[in-house]
């Protein structure tokens, strides 16, 4: 008959306590695409390149039991650990082989999901990690020296709590740790504690609970038997190059021994990255920040004012997790006198104008442009700006010539005698060409000054973080 049992017998192996002798078993039909095992270096050596691990073991091991070969079925071979050699969820990651480790049979993992509860209960419990923890199984894998100072590896949590005992007490839960396991489970509330656990970022666990990157959907389980999974994840943590490691993987069944959960583990390595960007994805995964970073001094306009480009770069580490923001910029002319309609001399007020708006969506770990297109009416007044030393020297030269109109009037009343008119024409004519040697004065300064300023506002949409670069927009 099947090893799968139907969650209403939870039945139960038999528990050989310890680090067991690790034997492999393998499953006979031709066809089987999951070897169970419960030997350590086996599993270590579908999980990482050779010469990676160095030693291994298990702190709990199950006695797995081999298939009969005198039977058809594929699954009949029992144990909660495997190493597969074909597609699944999305796994291998790297190379041909992968992990399955589970809290009940790896052999089930590729069958069809047609009940919500298949699987198999150990009835096994760890009390030092809390009552209600059940059907645990800690892994360790002892490195080489850290080549690079990231280590990481590639996971995907899958679960039959899902999605009936989201946010209860049953929450069945996996753990990666450095230098040893140290998980406790309060029985009541279902709060687990784990010091050092990287699998997930700051403020999340890799649970049906989670939330975020996270977050457990059936969408990411088909193909398995089980309900739901989280998408494919990757857990990141610094290490200290030159330092040997040891990694610590945890899976139990919390709140009963029933609905099994597993996680598929593949590439492990050290990773070569920005120490910034050595995390596993948080809860929110920006971290309350927009989650990029401008590569230049500023933005730039593209030919004929159509875009305002700013590079930026995704401070996300590499992953399915993308930079989503959204951007918009206003100018502000360098500020300058004109001539006012009423003739006086006068200090322009001077407004920002909306200049361009846009969003982009830039891949983790990458760099990429936030473009955005410019508005009518912030391309005018970027245009005004250039032409505004101009239009000064042009009212300065209609002012000279209103001046030597009124000098030529006022020639033609001293002729006439009328002396007292004519200076009054010529006090007129003197103020105005002093205004225009002013409006030149300044013409000449705006040369030599910036068009004006930008001001680029970029937020995040999902976390609403935001942060704002001025940058001088030079005269062209």
């Amino acid at each position: 008959m099947r090893a799968r049992r139907a969650r209403s017998f939870r039945a139960s192996g038999m528990l050989v306590a310890g680090v067991a002798t690790f034997s492999l078993v393998t499953a006979a039909a031709a066809n089987a695409v999951i070897t169970t095992t419960n030997d350590a270096p086996t599993l270590a050596g579908a999980l990482a390149p050779a010469g990676l691990v160095t030693g291994s073991g298990l702190a709990q091991a199950y006695p797995c039991v081999a298939d009969d070969p005198g039977t058809t079925d594929f699954d009949e071979s029992l144990c909660p650990s495997a190493v597969s050699d074909t597609p699944l969820a999305g796994f291998p990651t790297e190379g041909t082989t992968y992990d399955i480790l589970t809290t009940g049979n790896a052999a089930l993992a590729d069958d069809p999901n047609v009940s919500p509860d298949d699987g198999y209960a150990w009835t096994t419990s760890n009390p030092a990690m809390g009552s209600s923890v059940y059907d645990w199984q800690t892994y360790r894998f002892d490195l080489a020296p850290a080549t690079t100072g990231c280590l990481a590896f590639d996971f995907k949590f899958l679960s039959d709590e899902f999605p009936e005992f989201i946010n209860s007490q049953f929450n069945d839960a996996f753990i990666a740790q450095l230098g040893g396991a140290n998980v406790s489970v309060d029985p009541t509330t279902g709060v687990i504690n784990a010091p050092g656990n990287f699998a997930a970022g700051a403020g999340d666990m890799i649970s049906v609970n989670a939330s975020g990157p996270s977050a457990t959907s059936a969408a990411a389980s088909a193909g398995t038997i089980y309900d739901g999974s989280t998408n494919l994840l990757i857990a990141r943590t610094p290490v200290t190059p030159g330092a040997p490691v040891s990694l610590y993987l945890t899976l139990f069944d919390q709140g009963d021994h029933i609905y099994d959960s597993a996680v598929f583990l593949d590439n492990l390595r050290y990773e070569t990255i920005a120490p910034t960007k050595c995390k596993s994805l948080a809860l929110d995964p920006y971290e309350g920040l927009t989650g990029v970073t401008p590569l230049a001094a500023g933005p730039a306009f593209t030919a004929g004012y159509t875009a305002l480009n700013l590079p930026l770069s995704c401070d996300l580490p590499p992953g399915s997790v993308q930079c989503t923001v959204n951007g918009a910029a206003a100018f502000t002319a360098t500020a300058g006198r004109t001539v006012a309609r009423t003739g006086r001399d006068a200090r322009a007020i001077i407004l920002p104008v909306a200049l361009a708006a846009g969003s982009a969506t830039i891949p983790a770990n990458t760099n990429g442009v936030l473009s955005m297109p410019t508005t009518p009416a912030g391309v005018a007044a970027v245009k005004a700006a250039i032409a505004k030393p101009a239009l000064l020297k042009h009212q300065a030269k209609l002012l000279k010539k209103k001046a030597k109109k009124l000098l030529k009037k006022a020639q033609q009343l001293r002729a006439e005698g009328k002396i007292a008119k004519a200076k009054k024409l010529e006090k007129q004519a003197a103020r105005l060409i002093k205004r225009a040697k002013r409006l030149i004065k300044r013409a000449n300064i705006l040369l030599t000054k910036p068009l004006g300023t930008i001001t680029t506002t970029v937020t995040n949409p999902s976390n609403g973080a935001a942060f704002t670069i001025t940058s001088v927009l030079p005269r062209p």
